[in-house]
């Protein structure tokens, strides 16, 4: 499986996953949201190969008995599956980063749609509709959340059948004008996150890949919260990370700072 970026292949995934969305009611009622649909098209145009059974799980991907398992989140949830996979398995996990993201917000009277009704109109007709269009808005640091996905498999994540891609995408996302407020934006109905354009593609194959994580500009020695302002990220979020970096042996605990650690990257790197 090739890991560039083909942007041929990327709007014929698009393509693919609209139409089932035709087939259906609309956005947000497939059984698989369209950011995993498109992406499951990516990485294996021929449905052949999609929701294959293996032992008493099903696999999103299963091609010449390698595994692709597209995962948003809630990565503890796959224990089971994964223990049973890797035993004889290449297993990959593909992670969607939203790394960029456009709100719009669709008027449920011009859609058609009663206010706080639970239904949707097909894509083309929530582009025909009176949509309010947001700023793009650009997430730093997203990438890192993976590293939180990480903790919940942490057990899993030095075997050697075990590898990781994190797809760094380009969305649109969809919200109904049903919520409270002046606006209707509280607690307003969330549709789904359409992917527009796949932005980078970043290969983890073992675990000295992961040194491609590592935010630009830390100095030699630092704290969580250094590595956090660099990630752009939580100071919370950054000692996770550094959990996982350390268990992986990117990052080394030196010593204390008052009562933080103080980390440094491995030489041999």
């Amino acid at each position: 499986m090739k890991t560039y970026i083909d942007e041929i292949l990327f709007e014929e995934a698009k393509k693919r996953m609209f139409g089932k969305v035709q087939g259906e009611k609309g956005i947000g009622t497939l059984a698989e949201k369209s950011v995993h649909s498109v992406l499951k098209y990516y990485f294996a145009p021929d449905e052949a190969f999609h929701e294959q059974k293996i032992g008493r799980f099903v696999a999103d991907i299963c091609i010449d008995g390698e595994i692709y398992e597209i995962q948003t989140k809630q990565f503890y949830l796959m224990k089971k599956k994964l223990e049973f996979f890797l035993k004889e398995h290449d297993v990959t996990i593909i992670y969607p980063v939203c790394l960029e993201n456009t709100l719009h917000w669709i008027s449920c009277e011009s859609a058609g749609l009663n206010s706080g009704e639970n239904a949707y109109q097909s894509i083309d007709a929530y582009r025909r509709s009176d949509i309010t269009t947001g700023r793009k808005t650009r997430k730093k640091g997203m990438p890192y959340h993976f590293f939180q996905e990480l903790y919940g498999i942490k057990d899993f994540i030095h075997h050697e059948n075990l590898h990781f891609i994190l797809a760094i995408l380009s969305t649109e996302e969809y919200r109904l004008l049903d919520g409270y407020g002046p606006q209707k934006k509280i607690r307003a109905t969330k549709t789904d996150k359409i992917p527009i354009k796949l932005l980078d593609l970043i290969s983890l194959q073992n675990s000295a890949d992961f040194v491609k994580l590592l935010p630009e500009g830390l100095p030699e020695t630092f704290l969580s919260s250094d590595f956090g302002r660099k990630a752009g990220i939580s100071r919370d979020l950054a000692g996770v990370s550094l959990n996982i970096l350390q268990e992986l042996q990117i990052v080394t605990r030196i010593g204390k700072e008052g009562n933080a650690y103080v980390y440094r990257v491995n030489s041999l790197l």
